[in-house]
């Protein structure tokens, strides 16, 4: 009996501090809690959990799983379809009557809102934020004008955005896929990330009237 009692109080301990362990988690491999499972869903469910019956760690097992993070789902990543994109245009486009024939619609659903906004504008609309996202740029420590991935990283999951939903900002800000970014880079990352914190989808290519201007003459 006490032995048992030690293994109930040892679960009692380990499914309150969940939430520290989370923290430490987070901050060792800099994931974003995004990442995580709803830390009061898990506890309640862990208590049902009888924790003798869990396997042990098989660390060659875990090597795999953080090879496939660090690889597999990067190229995963670049594989997935336009189809977002398309089904974006085709709800732009409305059907019959007075509107046939026309491929853009001021009366679509979201149209000027998300990152449809600053469409068709003369001024980049990431700009009205940029001075506050250059007061960050500068303190992340830029070289060359630059700031590293790593450097980026540590301030986007601050978001607390899935790292899926950050690996896909990083893939459309990184315009000069250099792998670092400039501070109009920087100040595009935040803006999608704005975006979607507001409850609006990315685009799987970046608009043309996103990109920033300093970058225009490279692409066209």
């Amino acid at each position: 009996m006490p032995s048992m009692f030690g293994k109930d109080t040892k679960k009692k301990e380990l499914i309150s501090k969940l939430g520290d362990i989370y923290t430490a988690i987070q901050r060792e491999h800099q994931i974003s809690p995004g990442d995580f499972p709803n830390l009061k869903r898990m506890q309640e469910q862990l208590a049902f959990h009888d924790f003798t019956k869990f396997h042990q760690l098989k660390p060659k097992l875990l090597e795999s799983v953080d090879q496939m993070l660090a690889n597999d789902i990067a190229r995963l990543m670049q594989m997935i379809p336009h189809e977002e994109a398309e089904m974006m245009q085709n709800n732009a486009t409305v059907h019959g009557g007075a509107f046939e024939g026309y491929t853009e619609s001021p009366f679509g659903i979201g149209r000027g809102e998300g990152v449809d906004a600053g469409r068709g504008e003369h001024e980049w609309v990431v700009s009205h934020e940029k001075y506050e996202y250059d007061e960050v740029f500068n303190k992340l420590n830029p070289v060359n004008g630059k700031i590293t991935g790593a450097a980026a990283k540590s301030e986007m999951v601050k978001s607390k955005l899935p790292n899926s939903v950050l690996s896909k900002v990083w893939k459309l800000a990184d315009i000069d896929h250099d792998g670092m970014l400039d501070a109009d880079e920087w100040a595009l990352a935040n803006h999608l990330i704005r975006i979607k914190l507001d409850g609006h989808d990315l685009p799987s290519d970046l608009p043309d009237h996103l990109i920033p201007p300093s970058k225009r003459d490279d692409m066209s």
